[in-house]
C-alpha cells in the first residue's frame, strides 16, 4: 500500500481556482453557473519541517500539493487549467524546456500531455503512487475523471513562471476529456497525434511508482534533471513506454 507523511499543509502558499478562473479553457462556455465555485486548491512549497524548506529553496525546487475534488464544469470533468513551461537560460541544442514530476497521492489522475509543436497528444491514467513524468516542451493539464477526491504531489523548478497564454488562446489542449469519453478542440486547426501512454519508475533519478517521492528531499541531487534538463536528454526520450 501506497503511503505518504500525513501532511497538514504545511505551504509558504494556497490558493485556489474557481469556476470564474477556468472559463477560458472550457470547451463549452455558455452556461456557466456558480462563478465563485472553488474547482480545486494548490499548496505550495509543501514542508515537512523548515530546514526541509530550506533544503529545497537552497537548489531551487518546490514541492507543492494540488487538491481537485469530483465533479463537471458543463461537458468536462473538473480540470487544472493547463500550461506550458519556458527554457531555461541555459537550454543546449535540444532546447528542452522545464519538465515537472507528478505523484497521485490519492484517487485517480488523467494527465493531458500536448508537445508545443502539436506532433503528440499522450493521455496518461495514473493511480496512488504511480509517477507521471511531463518531459520538457509538453503542456499538460490534469483532469479529475473519478468519482473521488484527486490529491496529487509534485516536484518542480521554482526559477520560472508558468506560461499559460497558449492554452488559453486556444480554449484549452487540444482534446477534452468529457464524461462521453474524448472530444476534440475545434480551435485547432491540425491535431495532434493522440497516444496513450502509462506511468512507471525512474530509477536513475531515484524516482519510483509506489514510493512516496517527498522522501527526496534529503537526495534533491536526484532532481537536478528539473533545473538542468539539457544535461539529461536520455531522460526524457521515452518517458511512458
Amino acid at each position: 500500500m501506497f503511503t505518504h507523511p500525513p501532511f497538514s499543509q504545511v505551504s509558504t502558499a494556497h490558493s485556489t481556482r474557481k469556476v470564474r478562473d477556468m472559463t477560458d479553457v472550457l470547451m463549452d462556455k455558455t452556461d456557466i453557473p456558480y462563478p465563485d465555485k472553488i474547482l480545486y486548491d494548490m499548496y505550495r512549497e509543501v514542508h515537512l519541517s523548515p530546514k526541509e524548506l530550506e533544503m529545497m529553496r537552497s537548489v531551487r525546487l518546490r514541492y507543492d500539493i494540488t487538491v481537485i475534488p469530483p465533479g463537471m464544469i458543463g461537458p468536462e470533468f473538473v480540470k487544472t487549467a493547463g500550461h506550458y513551461h519556458p527554457c531555461p537560460e541555459r537550454c543546449g541544442l535540444e532546447m528542452l524546456s522545464y519538465p515537472e514530476v507528478y505523484q497521485v497521492i490519492r484517487g485517480t489522475a488523467t494527465y493531458l500531455l500536448q508537445k508545443s509543436d502539436l506532433s503528440e497528444f499522450i493521455i496518461v491514467e495514473a493511480q496512488e503512487g504511480d509517477i507521471v513524468l511531463i518531459p520538457p516542451n509538453y503542456g499538460h493539464v490534469t483532469v479529475n475523471a473519478d468519482s473521488s477526491e484527486l490529491v496529487m504531489a509534485n516536484w518542480v523548478s521554482d526559477a520560472f513562471a508558468s506560461e499559460y497564454d497558449p492554452v488559453r488562446l486556444k480554449a484549452g489542449l487540444a482534446y477534452y476529456i468529457i464524461k462521453d469519453g474524448i472530444a476534440q478542440n475545434g480551435n485547432y486547426d491540425e491535431l495532434p497525434t493522440l497516444t496513450y501512454g502509462k506511468p512507471k519508475s525512474y530509477p536513475s533519478v531515484g524516482l519510483y511508482s509506489g514510493v512516496d517521492m517527498y522522501g527526496l528531499v534529503n537526495d534533491l541531487e536526484k532532481l537536478d534533471f528539473l533545473t538542468n534538463p539539457h544535461n539529461y536528454p536520455e531522460l526524457f526520450k521515452k518517458p511512458f513506454y
